[in-house]
């Protein structure tokens, strides 16, 4: 009986150095710091934003919107103009049926957007949009 548990207990001791490696690659691949970008419409207009895939999303409003996010190996955040995700900005209004563009960035200008950690592992980049940009 003694001899089976020193086995075990030698199975145990050389498993475990395997274990422990396979579950530290496994965290080091899903774990990461998130940086999400946001347009924060402060106009009195409603916006359109124009993605680089042809699509249209609604910036209503005196709201925010989340673009994207990106994710991160390291501990500090993604620049907007480093971001694969996008690399202009397109907003449009609405004028008698037709989109006519209320502010660009194109390239992307980093010192425009605003950078906060609202949690840990987590940043956030906003692009503010005022009517003073617009005008």
């Amino acid at each position: 009986m003694e001899t089976i548990f020193k086995i075990k207990r030698l199975y145990i001791l050389l498993l475990l150095p395997l274990i422990v490696a396979t579950q530290c690659d496994d965290d080091d691949l899903s774990s990461g710091f998130e940086t999400e970008y946001i347009i924060q419409n402060d106009t009195s207009l409603d916006l359109i934003l124009f993605t680089e895939g042809g699509g249209q999303l609604p910036v209503a409003s005196q709201s925010d919107l989340s673009v994207a996010s990106d994710l991160n190996q390291t501990t500090d955040p993604i620049s907007p103009s480093e971001s694969f995700i996008f690399s202009n900005i397109k907003l449009y209004k609405m004028e008698n049926d037709n989109f006519i563009l209320a502010y660009q960035q194109n390239p992307i200008d980093d010192n425009l957007w605003v950078l906060s950690e609202p949690s840990e592992n987590r940043f956030q980049y906003k692009l503010i949009i005022t009517d003073a940009l617009i005008d």
